[in-house]
């Protein structure tokens, strides 16, 4: 008789647990100002081992800006997110790559601009969506292969046009 009721116990106690945590990270949704780079809380994401990459990769990334745009599915709420998205922030800084930073909810939909997230088949988060001329090129989905500075410049020499 004790068992059931234990077991229930528990379950409701750590299932509200887990929905506590799960409530508790804020969910920003829609496009992003630029200047959020700039505020204490996105710079709170950034770790040093983050911010460092590969110099020469972005030096290369850089000679073939031109043209180039990123968008970048991102979730406040998702740990991936908050790993890559400062490192390719600084990447795209660096090589002077416009990009456009756009929250999306845990169903990866953003529910206020659905313009922004309709579009692209957002199915997991971060995703670099690598624009040349406006047209897709590439992405880079929730974690790199090699590494962002690497997955892109792979991306770019695939999907760009030869110099």
């Amino acid at each position: 008789m004790k068992a059931p009721f234990l077991l229930i116990f528990f379950t409701l106690i750590f299932s509200s647990r887990m929905n506590a945590q799960t409530d508790s990270v804020p969910v920003v949704t829609g496009k992003f100002s630029s200047l959020i780079t700039e505020s204490q809380w996105f710079k709170d994401w950034l770790s040093p081992s983050t911010a460092a990459y590969k110099n020469e990769i972005v030096e290369h990334i850089k000679q073939r800006a031109q043209g180039l745009e990123v968008l970048i599915y991102l979730g406040t709420w998702c740990d991936d997110s908050r790993i890559h998205v400062p490192q390719m922030v600084n990447i795209l800084n660096d090589s002077k790559i416009p990009f456009t930073l756009i929250g999306v909810n845990r169903e990866k939909e953003c529910p206020y601009e659905k313009k922004e997230c309709k579009n692209w088949d957002i199915l997991f988060v971060p995703t670099f969506v690598v624009l040349f001329e406006g047209k897709e090129i590439g992405r880079i989905v929730e974690t790199p292969t090699l590494s962002l500075e690497e997955d892109l410049a792979a991306v770019l020499e695939r999907g760009m046009p030869s110099k």
